[in-house]
């Protein structure tokens, strides 16, 4: 006999039957033996048996314990024939293999996978891209599928750009997705590499950036690439001290790919009186004090500290060239004193010896 979860589960194909086209199908005294005639010719019918595992798919997200609740949700007016457009799409366009992820999705998330999945037109490239998010990212990226025309975009979105689309999407809910629409597959891939202020930068000026030449739209993704924090910055600016007006003209880029250097250090974009964008420098309180202290510095350096240094150096020269005459000086009373003392001693030798031959003489006489 079977379980009080499996007749539950029986009731709910048994009311889905009529929309399913299953109106031969009724339970039967064989119904009650797992595998009966009844039910092994429905599932032999391949549409019949991916739509089958959707609904076993739905009864186990619910679990025994919930059974009652599987049928009754079985049985909701519209359910059935979600199930089967599913079923049949996925059967459709990826095989035996789709339909099991289809199933695999339904039996962890319930009814809101079908309802996402149901919601997508090309199953196969959202499929993959569910596959490739982190699996505790997939819940959130089912209801963001499934949320009406904006989560048919998304799909649309994912079927041309891949599953960089639904990370995006993930990463900044209502901006990545944004970004890679308008941007194609390397807005999607940027936007997952920026925080949230820095993507929602960027996405104020998305249309504008879609009516770029591809060689000046390349040139600020890779600008918003290399220093996104800088370029949002600059974004920001733009958007404050020009209301109204439009960044990423023809003309503006290619004065920002021209001086970016200009760009990122603290510059901006204004326009003249003929409408003509020019560039400008800016700089905020902190530099502008950088620099008033510097110039400070450099005015007292040139009015105090050069004249003393100018004057330490001829105090230093004076003082040196004094010490060597003295030292010039001593040396030669030296050298005069030891010449003396020569002299002295030389006429002294000379006395003694001529006293000595003159005390000789006297002997001698």
């Amino acid at each position: 006999m079977m379980s009080r979860w499996q007749r539950c589960l029986c009731t709910g194909i048994v009311c889905m039957s009529p929309f399913l086209g299953l109106n031969g199908f009724a339970p039967s005294a064989q119904a009650d033996q797992v595998g009966g005639s009844s039910l092994v010719g429905w599932y032999q019918q391949p549409v019949m048996m991916s739509t089958s595992s959707v609904v076993k798919a739905i009864a186990k997200y619910f679990g025994k314990q919930g059974a009652e609740e599987a049928a009754e949700y079985a049985a909701k007016k519209g359910t059935a024939e979600m199930a089967e457009r599913v079923s049949q799409a996925a059967l459709r366009q990826g095989g035996k293999e789709a339909t099991e992820q289809v199933a695999s999705l339904v039996s962890k998330h319930g009814p809101d996978a079908l309802k996402a999945l149901d919601n997508v037109a090309d199953l196969k490239p959202v499929l993959a891209a569910l596959d490739d998010v982190p699996a505790d990212q997939v819940a959130a990226a089912l209801t963001r599928l499934g949320s009406g025309a904006a989560g048919r975009e998304l799909a649309e979105t994912i079927a041309k750009t891949g599953s960089a689309a639904l990370k995006a999407e993930l990463k900044h809910p209502g901006v990545g997705g944004l970004l890679a629409t308008k941007l194609g597959s390397e807005g999607a891939e940027l936007a997952t590499k920026l925080t949230s202020d820095q993507a929602i930068a960027l996405a104020r000026h998305g249309d504008d950036l879609v009516k770029l030449t591809a060689s000046q739209r390349q040139g600020v993704l890779s600008l918003v690439k290399n220093d996104g924090q800088r370029m949002a910055a600059f974004m920001g600016r733009f958007v404050q001290q020009n209301p109204g007006k439009t960044l990423f003209t023809v003309a503006a880029t290619t004065v920002i790919l021209a001086e970016p250097e200009r760009i990122l250090g603290g510059g901006t974009i204004a326009y003249d009186a003929d409408g003509n964008p020019v560039l400008l420098e800016t700089t905020g309180l902190a530099d502008r004090t950088l620099n008033l202290g510097a110039d400070a510095v450099g005015q007292v350096t040139d009015r105090f500290l050069q004249p003393l240094f100018y004057v330490a150096m001829v105090f230093l020269v004076v003082f040196a060239s004094a010490w060597m005459l003295m030292k010039l000086w001593h040396i030669h009373r030296r050298q005069s004193q030891l010449t003396q003392q020569a002299l002295q001693s030389s006429a002294v030798v000379d006395a003694v010896s001529a006293k000595k031959k003159s005390a000789d003489d006297s002997e001698a006489a």
